[in-house]
């Protein structure tokens, strides 16, 4: 990315996180995946609704694997990020279920990160207290403000 000009916000310190995807939709299979790829970040598993869209995604990016279930990968030792592409009223039970795995080191979650902003202050402070980092990420792919 550097070549094309582009600069990220912060330094990248270390690309040895290893990153396990939940959702096999356009994000994740059109941005989130293409942007791993460019920077080196390794994923190791995805997993979505279906197990056939996330083996489908996993073929095309070379994820060796595929968990049947989000809890499943969320639970797998060797993931220490999760990235989260899901509907936001799914969201919240599976970012709780993260911040309780000890392998766990972050959560990056679309936005909105839930239905209500009650419910996401809830997320933000028990992510505070957990120790790890809740981050929500806004991909500009529909706003016409993020083209300029």
């Amino acid at each position: 990315m550097a070549g094309q000009g582009f600069e990220p916000d912060v330094r990248v310190r270390t690309s040895e996180y290893r990153i396990g995807c939940i959702g096999a939709g356009m994000i994740m299979a059109e941005c989130h995946l293409a942007a791993y790829a460019q920077a080196g970040f390794p994923v190791v598993a995805i997993a979505s609704r279906t197990k056939a869209s996330a083996e489908k995604v996993a073929t095309r990016w070379s994820i060796a694997t595929v968990h049947d279930m989000p809890e499943q990968l969320i639970e797998d030792e060797r993931v220490e990020i999760v990235d989260l592409a899901f509907p936001p009223d799914q969201q919240p039970a599976l970012i709780r279920h993260a911040l309780k795995q000890p392998h766990i080191k972050a959560v990056l979650a679309q936005k909105p990160l839930a239905l209500s902003v009650e419910e996401a202050v809830k997320l933000r402070d028990e992510a505070a207290k957990s120790g790890k980092i809740l981050s929500v990420n806004r991909t500009c792919a529909t706003t016409s403000r993020c083209a300029s």
